[in-house]
């Protein structure tokens, strides 16, 4: 239902009836307009009010639900429109062969250094990161 562990913490054990819920926008809440809808439904039985800063607020709490129905759906909507867009952009990009890759970080040089650093002095990866200012990941590559 909640997006984020504490957040559902939040919501399941602290949240009693007459308390107020009120959050910056719609989409810290939920990034499905079925799990919004089931949250904004538990906390109106449970008798909690929820706020979202980005909706219009009515002293009418069922108009405030419908307002925050209808923009959960158009923002949700939204979402799934730009993650399709950004899908689209980057097959171009590996269609057109532009997509080169993050550059590595690996040189011949490094790679001199930390064997020498791991062999001859038997550091561990740790060290050996902090030494490079490389991180472990990339010194477990090498």
């Amino acid at each position: 239902m909640a997006k984020w562990p504490l957040f559902k913490k939040l919501i399941e054990e602290k949240l009693k009836k007459n308390d107020l819920l009120m959050v910056t926008h719609i989409d810290r809440c939920s990034d499905e307009t079925l799990s919004f809808l089931k949250l904004q439904d538990k906390l109106l039985k449970e008798g909690i009010t929820f706020i979202s800063l980005d909706l219009p607020f009515a002293k009418d709490l069922k108009v405030n639900n419908l307002i925050a129905q209808n923009l959960a759906t158009i923002a949700i909507y939204e979402i799934n429109r730009r993650k399709e867009r950004q899908k689209h952009h980057i097959l171009a990009v590996k269609k057109a062969g532009k997509d080169k890759g993050r550059k590595t970080v690996i040189s011949k040089s490094l790679v001199a250094k930390v064997k020498e650093l791991n062999e001859e002095k038997s550091l561990p990866v740790t060290k050996i990161a902090q030494i490079t200012n490389k991180s472990r990941t990339t010194i477990y590559k090498i």
